[in-house]
């Protein structure tokens, strides 16, 4: 059996858990990997197939997406070659992270296909879901991938169609321990922004990975790292809380090591907002942004020593299993007279 697995490279979450399902996936079935987009810094530790440029947008610097970068490097005439292009149709099964080119080649090839992401969660009736929705990001949110099977990835196990989601091995295997320093992933902030609000906190250690930092500096409390996955790691192992995005990644892997978190999601951007939305009603503190008028509640999450009490299950066997078992069960059906 053969498996195409598309994956997203807009943020590293997408890159981050799908490395443990693809080695999970390779116990069983043979599996090609494509990818899509361009703005990750980790990378995957096997070869990939097919590259391509896909659909994606681009982090700006005052909390949003750079929209005229995102409308001005995102080509439709070329998505639509490469959905042409990519030969979904050599495979028994794709299976996309948000990943829309492989999506739409195995919806045009008749090829069966599997959605597998924190996205196909938010398709999901029992998911709580902010009261104020952008009609445009609910669009793209059902629209974007299209899938014969949907699983969603989310905090907590609402239903059997949801799943927690995947932990890598090298988060299992960090040993956590609160220290000292608080880590700080924001990528959709500039360095300068950041800095300004963390050094009116004196008396705390912050260390900010960011995307738009090419080499290591102190100024005051603040230490900014370009990013780097093994000091990323080794960062949040032994830090005593972490600030950062609403993405799905980085929150999880937080809550997994029982880490004291604070999000800040990404303006207009309906993932994170249902993200936030979600980690709040779990007692996460949110901020709508990084603004003078919320340094108080920054202050009061500083000096508190509560964490979630968010149990995170490794299902990562479990779910492999689930997706190859459907698939063998909706061939079978296909077959029936």
């Amino acid at each position: 059996m053969k498996v195409l697995y598309g994956i997203q490279c807009t943020g590293n979450g997408h890159i981050t858990r799908s490395i443990d399902m693809i080695n999970e996936l390779r116990k069983y079935v043979h599996v090609d990997v494509l990818t899509s987009g361009s703005h990750s810094e980790v990378k995957l530790p096997f070869d990939v197939k097919f590259k391509q440029k896909g659909l994606s947008y681009f982090f700006g610097k005052n909390g949003s997406i750079d929209v005229l970068r995102t409308i001005r490097d995102n080509n439709p005439l070329r998505f639509l070659q490469e959905i042409k292009e990519v030969p979904t149709h050599l495979y028994d099964m794709v299976i996309s992270d948000f990943e829309p080119v492989t999506a739409w080649s195995a919806k045009r090839n008749w090829v069966y296909s599997v959605a597998l992401s924190n996205q196909a969660a938010l398709l999901d009736a029992d998911v709580p879901k902010p009261n104020i929705i952008s009609p445009i990001s609910q669009l793209i949110i059902n629209n974007f991938c299209p899938a014969n099977k949907h699983y969603g990835l989310f905090y907590q196990k609402l239903n059997s169609k949801l799943y927690y989601p995947p932990v890598r091995d090298v988060i299992k295997k960090l040993k956590p321990t609160d220290g000292s320093h608080y880590v700080v992933y924001l990528p959709f902030y500039s360095t300068e922004k950041i800095l300004k609000h963390l050094q009116t906190f004196e008396n705390t250690q912050w260390l900010v990975f960011s995307k738009h930092a090419t080499q290591s500096y102190s100024n005051g409390n603040v230490h900014v790292q370009p990013i780097d996955e093994h000091k990323f790691l080794l960062a949040l192992e032994n830090c005593k809380g972490v600030m950062c995005s609403a993405g799905f990644g980085t929150t999880s892997e937080a809550l997994f090591l029982r880490k004291k978190l604070l999000v800040i999601p990404m303006k207009s951007q309906y993932e994170q907002q249902c993200n936030a939305h979600n980690l709040g009603l779990l007692g996460v503190p949110v901020i709508s942004s990084l603004k003078k008028k919320f340094h108080s509640v920054l202050a009061d999450w500083i000096a508190s020593d509560e964490k979630p009490m968010v149990e995170i299950k490794d299902e990562n066997n479990k779910l492999v299993r689930t997706i190859l078992e459907d698939y063998v069960a909706n061939d079978i059906l296909k077959n029936v007279p």
